[in-house]
């Protein structure tokens, strides 16, 4: 209702109106540099999987959408996901990008500003994987576990500000917050035994970035992870990470689950039929078995002090 709201008195009061990804940093930053060539605009964040189900969004026309599916109607649309199909009057689309970011900073013309260039940079960063500058992890941190109000506060104070909102107070709280989950999602990690190929389920949400622990598997050696979170009793979302020079492709999968993404990093939402919650759990194992051509899946399941593995 809060978003459904925000957009409705951007078109009353004729503001410029973007819809954003909600997810990461490429979509905060994203909507960062839209309030900066628009400081009277409104903003609204949104996962992918509400974009391809929200009747609302799909009724508004919108100024500026970036690192999403297009919703239909739009304007000018930023973005570098091969799964995205192009919609908007004006596209700034290119899936060799490294991020969505890139192509806003283009789409609104800002690329002569120094405070978009440096939040573009995070955003190639964050959105690759190759995380090397303070800054980048330090907005990663703060980004990953956000409610939408703060990432509301965050998208406003970097439009502003620039890589110098990471020295406001409150958001230097929620980056010790990310540290916080990154030190246990760390802890999970040196219990999982590295292979080409790694699979997991978590039945409860741990607490942690889960896309954070496909990349740090990744870099322990893992060419392919797979994990499944069930977020709710019939809600699932699937996290995926492929090594660029291995032959595995996320979108694959995730296609196949009703999400997308790029072939080294794709996800998905999906729900389960409500009278077989437990279909959700099997129709994931099912889609990776027809995809690494197997007839056995084994899969590691965690719990808040456990780890076991299961064979399906």
């Amino acid at each position: 209702m809060r978003r459904f709201l925000s957009a409705l008195w951007a078109k009353l009061s004729n503001r410029p109106l973007a819809l954003c990804d909600s997810g990461d940093v490429d979509g905060i930053t994203s909507a960062a540099l839209f309030l900066r060539k628009y400081p009277n605009g409104v903003v609204v964040l949104a996962a992918p999987s509400e974009v391809n189900r929200s009747w609302w969004i799909k009724r508004f026309f919108w100024t500026f959408v970036a690192d999403l599916p297009c919703p239909g109607k739009v304007l000018i649309r930023a973005d570098h996901h091969r799964t995205n199909k192009p919609c908007a009057k004006v596209e700034f689309y290119d899936p060799e990008a490294p991020c969505s970011a890139l192509m806003a900073m283009k789409a609104l013309d800002l690329e002569n500003d120094l405070i978009a260039n440096n939040l573009v940079k995070v955003a190639i960063e964050t959105d690759t994987a190759n995380i090397t500058s303070e800054e980048a992890e330090r907005l990663d941190l703060a980004v990953r576990f956000a409610s939408y109000p703060e990432k509301i506060f965050i998208v406003k104070n970097l439009a502003i500000n620039g890589l110098q909102s990471l020295n406001n107070s409150r958001i230097g709280r929620l980056i010790e917050r990310g540290y916080r989950a990154k030190r246990l999602m760390l802890e999970i990690a040196d219990k999982i035994p590295i292979k080409d190929v790694v699979n997991i389920y978590s039945s409860i949400d741990l607490g942690i970035s889960y896309r954070q622990l496909t990349i740090e598997l990744q870099h322990r050696g893992a060419k392919m992870v797979n994990i499944l979170l069930r977020l709710s009793r019939r809600t699932f979302r699937y996290y995926c990470g492929a090594d660029r020079d291995s032959p595995y492709d996320c979108t694959q999968v995730a296609t196949k689950l009703g999400g997308g993404g790029h072939k080294y990093a794709s996800g998905a939402q999906y729900k389960s039929p409500f009278f077989n919650p437990g279909k959700g759990v099997e129709t994931f194992i099912n889609t990776l078995k027809a995809y690494l051509n197997v007839d056995r899946l084994e899969v590691l399941e965690l719990a808040r002090d456990s780890i076991r593995t299961v064979t399906y």
